[in-house]
């Protein structure tokens, strides 16, 4: 919940909920308010590489979940890439 109610300390909440004398520019671009929106799926900084690398991440942990190990199936313990 305090992700999404813009409530994590962020330069942009410093700056418009805590009325600090911030920039309130996010630091790696400096293109646009420091929210979590933008941190989480917006920055062009982070775009090249990070994003790629989270959203790989989450999948080899969702295929994992799936099939107990990458590579096996699920209850089986045969694996994918043999002759069957």
């Amino acid at each position: 919940m305090t992700a999404q109610d813009q409530a994590l300390q962020t330069k942009y909440y410093a700056t418009k909920t805590l009325n600090t004398e911030t920039d309130s520019k996010y630091r790696l671009c400096h293109q646009s308010d420091e929210t979590t929106d933008f941190i989480i799926s917006a920055c062009p900084v982070l775009a090249k590489e990070q994003y790629t690398k989270r959203h790989d991440r989450v999948c080899a942990q969702h295929m994992q979940g799936n099939m107990g190990i990458i590579g096996q199936k699920k209850n089986t313990g045969m694996n994918m890439y043999q002759n069957q």
